[in-house]
């Protein structure tokens, strides 16, 4: 067996080869900035299989917390496997948990992230998605006593009734999500300001003090509570198996993506997609016609719609780049391209990596 691989047995039916690149450095140095991905494709093809190449290494607990100045050495044991071994001169003073949170403790004693956190964290804290039914539901702001239709932090506005509390959220739907039939699956919707809430005298409405506002609040803002907005978790890397679905669009509303772009998916908790998990992303296979005088079909490709052109066929999807989810709801979810050779558009198919 060549040195540039060694096998992983994810379940006793099946292992995979896991490949180490010819030119992965012997010694490498994390700097801060640095992120396990970036550091994983250093060594690896499939970065996300990166635990493994620690599965031999007794002095790391938990091979996702390394931290700036620590010194990896790649080795090759007796058996021709390799192993990632660290170097640390001396133990950073405070031990954290890797969360997408960005909690500072020590900037010493900080592991460096899985993944470029200044990109996804804002879709992290501010950011979710629920149904249509589900957000307009919700209690709406109506206006404040001087007539504006603009509110800043500390400004008190008029609010239908709904549930009271002191941690309340003010939400806005920024976009309509849509999977690949045009059908409506939910709302993408901004998290605008914190807010508390105050009853009156008249049963239907209750007075909404604004504050830690992101963006500027507005008449037709609905009111939420704190527990619509899901904590960021833990992000533990791994290939999904036999799901398949689309990337149906961005958070930015541009038509062609590339990487470090944050995407939706039609995938969510219904389809077994967990945060964490890496996907291929591949480019439809164009229909071709193979008759005398080859070219591009139509989609379409029932003649007269009694029966299929047997002189049509589909080429297999071509791979042009990965994401990891990093945030998932019921029927949906965000990614984050993390590496993409060619332009990405609505309709990229999504699959094992």
């Amino acid at each position: 067996m060549s040195r540039w691989f060694v096998w992983l047995c994810l379940f006793p039916a099946w292992c995979m080869a896991i490949t180490v690149k010819p030119d992965a450095p012997e010694i490498y140095v994390v700097k801060k900035g640095d992120t396990l991905w970036d550091i994983s494709s250093l060594y690896l093809d499939q970065p996300w299989q990166w635990p493994e190449l620690w599965r031999h290494n007794s002095q790391i607990k938990n091979p996702h917390l390394i931290y700036p100045g620590d010194e990896l050495r790649l080795e090759w044991g007796a058996d021709g496997q390799p192993t990632l071994v660290m170097n640390r001169t001396e133990e950073p003073k405070t031990t954290i948990k890797l969360s997408p949170s960005g909690k500072r403790i020590d900037k010493s004693a900080t592991a460096i992230p899985v993944l470029p956190w200044t990109v996804v964290q804002p879709f992290i804290e501010n950011g979710l998605v629920m149904s249509e039914e589900e957000y307009q539901a919700l209690p709406k702001l109506l206006g404040d006593y001087d007539g504006s239709i603009r509110y800043a932090s500390g400004d008190m506005v008029v609010g239908e009734f709904g549930d009271t509390g002191q941690d309340m959220l003010l939400l806005r739907q920024q976009g309509t999500i849509r999977d690949m039939h045009d059908n409506v699956i939910g709302v993408q919707v901004r998290h605008v300001a914190d807010a508390s809430l105050l009853p009156t005298e008249q049963e239907r409405l209750m007075l909404v003090n604004l504050h830690d506002a992101n963006f500027e609040a507005v008449q037709g803002d609905r009111i939420g509570a704190r527990s619509l907005l899901q904590q960021g978790q833990d992000l533990e890397l791994q290939a999904v198996g036999d799901v398949r679905g689309h990337i149906i669009g961005n958070l930015r509303e541009h038509n062609m993506m590339g990487k470090l772009d944050i995407v939706v998916l039609d995938l969510g908790e219904q389809d077994g997609i967990l945060a964490g998990s890496v996907m291929g992303i591949y480019l439809p296979g164009p229909k071709l016609d193979t008759s005398d005088t080859p070219d591009y079909a139509e989609s379409d490709t029932w003649l007269f719609g009694l029966a299929e052109n047997e002189n049509v066929v589909t080429a297999p999807p071509l791979k042009v780049g990965e994401l990891v989810v990093f945030r998932v709801f019921e029927n949906t979810s965000y990614g984050l391209i993390v590496k993409a050779s060619n332009i990405i558009k609505r309709g990229a198919l999504v699959a094992h990596p």
